[in-house]
C-alpha cells in the first residue's frame, strides 16, 4: 500500500462517524434530536421564585445561613495561610499552599 492510499484509507475512515456510539434506543436518539433550550424568560422566572422562596425563610435562618458562609470562608482563608507559613520557601510553597483553600468547602 502506498502512503497515498493509506492516506486516503486514513481520511476515509475518519469520516465515517458512528451515529449511535452508545448504541441508545431509538426513542432516546429522537428526543435528543428534538432537544430544545428553554428560554431565558424561564430561566429568569425560576431563579426569582427560588430567590423569593428563600426570602420567605425566617431572619435567624438566613442570619445562621450568612454566618455559616462566611466562617468557611474565612477558614479556607486562614487554613491556606496556616499551611503558607509553616511550608519552607520554595517554588513549590504557593501550590501546596493553595490546597488550604478546599478546607472551607470540607467545613460546609
Amino acid at each position: 500500500m502506498s502512503i497515498g492510499d493509506a492516506i486516503k484509507h486514513e481520511l476515509d475512515t475518519e469520516d465515517a462517524i458512528d451515529d449511535n456510539p452508545l448504541n441508545v434506543g431509538e426513542k432516546v436518539q429522537k428526543d435528543a434530536e428534538q432537544r430544545s433550550a428553554i428560554s431565558a424568560q424561564v430561566v429568569y422566572e425560576a431563579i426569582r421564585q427560588e430567590g423569593q422562596d428563600e426570602l420567605k425563610r425566617p431572619s435567624s435562618a438566613l442570619f445562621w445561613s450568612g454566618l455559616a458562609a462566611g466562617l468557611s470562608m474565612g477558614f479556607s482563608l486562614v487554613a491556606e495561610a496556616l499551611i503558607n507559613h509553616s511550608l519552607p520557601n520554595a517554588s513549590w510553597t504557593p501550590l501546596i499552599s493553595k490546597l488550604g483553600y478546599s478546607v472551607g468547602y470540607v467545613c460546609a
